[in-house]
């Protein structure tokens, strides 16, 4: 008995060695590119940290407050506040049922884009009822609706990286109903009108009800910027969010609706850049466009199997709402 728990601490000892040895690899590695002679990589190393739910610390480590909000300030999606011009989409010749899906890539990041050429089949769906209980993937919202399709949609409750995905960010309204409500302030909304045409900006559940929008989700802007607006990308500065898995929605000026996810945080791919879906989604035509929750919570799915591969241990987060596909 004695031989052996001799045997298991020296293995424990050799474990606990090899473990301090690597932690001691990483601090010193992240010394280098956080103070070494490279700021940009030190930036774009900081905002790709800052949209993770468990590594968002890190940076706090190497910089003061001063210095992390000079970073923030010089590394973002620059809005415009421009209001969505609806007179620029055309959605009255959008009879094709075509789902068109490619592959795509990028310096940094493998991706999928969808293309739903009539927009009146896109919509938002929930994980249930707004009870407290928890969220569920977009797979599982999609099969609650007998959708075809879908991505992860707006914002949630994510204290410290530990929300269960059950509390949205701002309101949500599916199929013409307001299904959860905030306080009442503005927030940075992404939806549809009755006759299908995308709007971005900053809305109250009141304003989107008075405009008519039938399905909205609501996002924190600085992990989901706007992308572009009428036809006009915005402004990227610096490193913009960093290298991260990413999802955004946009339309094009025929009504065409467009889905982009990227992979990221994986050997073969570690992620895109704002600018990057600014590029994918004027590549694709998008009028509109904007980012929408991301990181470990971006999916898309087609006919019940995931065509991105999100980035998580336990497999694909758990989100309150999707943008669905009928």
């Amino acid at each position: 008995m004695i031989k052996l728990i001799k045997f298991i601490l020296k293995i424990l000892a050799v474990i606990g060695a090899c473990l301090g040895t690597f932690i001691l690899a990483v601090v010193l590695a992240l010394l280098i590119v956080m103070k070494g002679p490279s700021p940009h990589a030190a930036e774009l190393l900081t905002m790709s940290l800052r949209e993770t739910s468990a590594l968002y610390w890190i940076p706090d480590l190497f910089f003061s407050d001063e210095e992390l909000q000079k970073i923030i300030d010089n590394n973002t999606v620059k809005s415009n506040d421009e209001k969505t011009d609806t007179g620029l989409i055309d959605t009255t010749d959008t009879n094709s049922q075509d789902i068109e899906t490619y592959e795509i890539s990028g310096s940094t990041y493998i991706g999928d884009v969808m293309l739903i050429r009539d927009p009146s089949r896109v919509f938002v769906g929930n994980k249930g009822e707004y009870d407290g209980s928890g969220g569920t993937t977009v797979d599982k919202i999609a099969e609650r609706y007998g959708a075809i399709a879908g991505i992860n949609g707006g914002g949630f409750y994510d204290l410290n990286g530990q929300g269960n995905g059950g509390l949205p960010d701002g309101f949500v309204i599916s199929e013409g109903e307001l299904c959860y409500q905030d306080d009442g302030t503005p927030h940075a909304a992404i939806g549809f009108t009755q006759d299908n045409k995308m709007v971005i900006g900053n809305l109250t559940y009141n304003e989107a009800l008075d405009m008519g929008l039938r399905d909205c989700v609501c996002v924190q802007t600085v992990y989901a910027p706007v992308l572009i607006v009428n036809g006009e990308e915005q402004e990227v500065s610096g490193a913009g969010g960093g290298l991260n898995p990413r999802t955004a929605i946009g339309q094009a000026a025929d009504g065409t609706v467009i889905f982009v996810t990227t992979d990221g945080r994986q050997a073969n791919s570690v992620g895109a850049t704002f600018s990057d879906m600014i590029k994918i989604m004027s590549d694709y035509g998008a009028i509109n466009a904007a980012s929408l929750d991301g990181g470990s919570s971006t999916q898309m799915v087609y006919h019940g199997q995931f065509l991105n591969t999100p980035y998580a241990l336990s497999g694909a987060r758990e989100v309150p709402n999707a943008f669905l596909v009928r």
